[in-house]
Order: structure tokens, then C-alpha cells, then sequence
């Protein structure tokens, strides 16, 4: 997997649209489908949010282990 894949995974199971995933990290849904489909990267300070927003790790999102 990627990261984009990783994050989409973390957020699915988290239950959470992409919709309400943009609003709690103040940014816009577009950024968040841009995120998934590997567009663009988040950036360290939007990845530490997301994992925060997801109960994720982010070894789990980057696959560090």
C-alpha cells in the first residue's frame, strides 16, 4: 500500500467521511480525496493531525513497521 491508501484505510475505519475528516483538520475535501488517490502529500503538521483525528499511528499510516 501507499500513503494515500493508508490513510483511506485508517479513515474507513475510523468511520469517517472525507467530508468530516476536512473539517476537523480545517482543510478542504478536496485536500483529503487529493491525500487518497496520491495527488499530493500531506504535509507533517496535516499527517500528525490526521493520525491524532484517526487514532492512528503514524508508523502504521507511513508503514514504518
Amino acid at each position: 500500500m501507499n500513503l494515500g491508501e493508508n490513510i483511506k484505510k485508517a479513515r474507513k475505519a475510523a468511520g469517517v467521511t472525507q467530508k468530516e475528516l476536512a473539517e476537523r483538520l480545517q482543510v478542504y475535501p478536496k485536500d483529503i480525496s487529493r491525500w487518497e488517490n496520491g495527488e499530493r502529500t500531506p504535509s507533517a503538521i496535516a499527517l500528525a493531525k490526521i493520525c491524532r483525528e484517526l487514532n492512528a499511528s503514524a508508523d502504521e499510516i507511513l508503514e514504518l513497521k
